[in-house]
């Protein structure tokens, strides 16, 4: 059996060398480049970052009471550190290995070309060679379109290439003013189209949220001061379902004397995402006038989408636009 003394100085030694794994490896996650929200950035490289992130903090938290725990998150966060480098640089050109000086001489010789050799085990990812990948080389491997933009943003890109191939098409057949007349149709029939279609299904969501939610009562529990513009007071109630939930409705007064009345009936409106709004039946009853200006402009505007697309291009087909 080893020395009580000796034994003492080996774990000191061991926690010692842990410790200084873990700064290591902390410092260079502080110091790593990838970022959620930069150019080129997919789920899978939040991901193993986020798995390396974790890994540091537990290790780090359990490094005191349990180092072989504390070695077995730090060996998954080099991993995780390891993959999301290799999404990073991806495959290294073979004559990456840059160039030395000799001694004695003034010009550079370039090294050898070496193939590049990745760690196949997370023991193997050290600290140094995980530091050592440069930045620059993150543009080996370009992301695809689908890695770099939403659906909706591509969507966009692909309409206005359509537009323009469209526009081109118009000017070859019925020359470049109906061409260039095409862009204003367009473009105020998109807005007037989304802007009524967006007053639209505001109209039919209020009103079918209304209905799922149903006539509630509401329980008064006080008047309270506020700074909004509608008034200076405010009598607060609150309406609590069967889950123990509670949801508040406001009413401004203009004094707080006037009395409030202690149960009131409310429209409950259950919108999308846990969302829960109280409004009286006068607002319900007003919001289906929202659809005088919705459905106007929702017609108008697709009535000028219409006619730049594709109304343009019949329009110089057919000679009606001279």
């Amino acid at each position: 059996m080893l020395p009580q003394g000796k034994r003492r100085r080996e774990a000191r030694e061991e926690s010692a060398r842990l410790q200084g794994r873990l700064t290591a490896f902390g410092e260079l996650l502080a110091g790593h480049p990838f970022a959620a929200d930069r150019p080129g950035a997919t789920h899978v490289m939040a991901v193993e970052y986020a798995r390396a992130l974790d890994a540091y903090e537990q290790a780090a938290r359990v490094a005191e009471r349990d180092p072989a725990s504390a070695r077995r998150e730090l060996a998954e966060g080099l991993a995780a550190l390891h993959r999301l480098n290799a999404l990073l640089v991806g495959a290294l050109p073979a004559d990456s290995a840059g160039a030395v000086r000799p001694p004695g001489g003034s010009g550079f010789t370039p090294k050898p070309p070496t193939a590049p050799k990745w760690p196949t085990a997370p023991e193997e990812a050290g600290i140094g060679a995980l530091a050592g990948i440069a930045p620059a080389r993150e543009a080996a491997s370009r992301p695809r379109l689908r890695e770099r933009f939403t659906a909706r943003q591509l969507l966009a890109r692909a309409a206005l290439v359509v537009l323009a191939c469209y526009c081109v098409l118009v000017g070859l057949v019925g020359g470049w003013g109906p061409a260039l007349a095409c862009v204003p149709l367009v473009h105020f029939g998109v807005g007037l189209t989304g802007f009524g279609t967006m007053v639209c299904r505001l109209v039919i969501s209020r009103i079918r949220s209304a209905v799922r939610g149903g006539r509630v009562a509401v329980e008064y529990r006080g008047t309270e001061r506020t700074h909004g513009v509608r008034g200076p007071w405010e009598q607060r109630y609150v309406h609590t379902d069967t889950a123990g939930r509670e949801t508040a409705y406001g009413r401004t007064v203009p004094s707080p004397s006037l009395a409030a009345v202690p149960v009131r009936r409310l429209w409950l409106l259950e919108e999308g995402h846990g969302d829960r709004t109280l409004i009286t039946s006068t607002e319900l009853c007003l919001t289906p006038l929202l659809l005088v200006v919705g459905v106007p402009l929702l017609l108008l505007g697709l009535a000028l989408l219409l006619g730049g697309v594709p109304g343009m291009l019949i329009a110089v087909s057919t000679g009606l636009w001279s």
